[in-house]
C-alpha cells in the first residue's frame, strides 16, 4: 500500500475519531460555541501532518535507497503553508498545547509525539504574520521541559493533554 494512501486512511480515521462532547467557550464577554470537531481538528491535524511528514521521507528512502539517506533527510519538506488553515481553526488552542507539550515531555514520548516534534527542528527563521509561526512558539516554550508552562500558556483548550494524546495515537496497520 503507498504512503500516500496510508496518509488519506490515517487522517480520515482521525477525522472520524475526533468526536468529543461539543462545549461553550467563553473568551471574555463572547462565548463561542464549539463544536467536537472544532475542538479537537487542530490536534488531530497536527498530528496528521507530522506523520504524513514522515511517511514522504519513508516513500522517498524506499525510491532512493537506503544509500541516500543523507541528501533524503537535507531535503526540506514544506508544510507551512497548511499551518495557516490549523491555525484559523485552532480558536481554542487545543494544537498549540499538544505542540507545546510534545516538546516539553522530558522522557516516554509516544511515536506520534516524536513525530510532532520533528516539525519544530529549528527556530532559526520564525514568520511572525504566519499560521506555522504560532505553532513554532508554541514549540519553543515546550522546548524549556517545563509542561505547567504550556499548560498556562493554552489554558482556553478544554481537553486535556492526555485526551489529546489519546486523539493523536495511531494503531499499527
Amino acid at each position: 500500500m503507498q504512503a500516500t494512501t496510508l496518509a488519506t486512511i490515517f487522517i480520515a480515521g482521525l477525522a472520524l475519531s475526533a468526536a468529543t462532547d461539543p462545549l461553550t467557550l467563553t473568551v471574555g464577554s463572547t462565548a463561542y460555541y464549539l463544536t467536537a470537531s472544532q475542538v479537537t481538528i487542530a490536534a488531530a491535524s497536527i498530528a496528521a501532518l507530522a506523520i504524513t511528514k514522515e511517511l514522504l521521507i519513508l516513500t522517498e528512502l524506499t525510491r532512493r535507497g537506503r544509500r541516500d539517506v543523507n541528501s533524503i533527510s537535507q531535503t526540506p519538506v514544506h508544510l507551512e503553508p497548511f499551518f495557516d488553515s490549523i491555525a484559523r481553526n485552532d480558536i481554542a488552542d487545543c494544537g498549540k498545547l499538544l505542540v507545546c507539550h510534545s516538546m516539553a515531555k522530558v522522557d516516554s514520548l509516544t511515536s506520534e509525539e516524536k513525530a510532532i516534534t520533528k516539525l519544530f527542528e529549528s527556530f532559526e527563521v520564525i514568520k511572525p504574520d504566519s499560521g506555522y509561526a504560532k505553532y513554532q512558539l508554541a514549540a519553543y516554550a515546550g522546548s524549556f521541559k517545563q509542561p505547567e508552562l504550556c499548560t498556562a500558556r493554552y489554558s482556553r483548550c478544554p481537553v486535556s493533554v492526555s485526551k489529546l494524546g489519546e486523539l493523536i495515537k495511531v494503531n499499527d496497520f
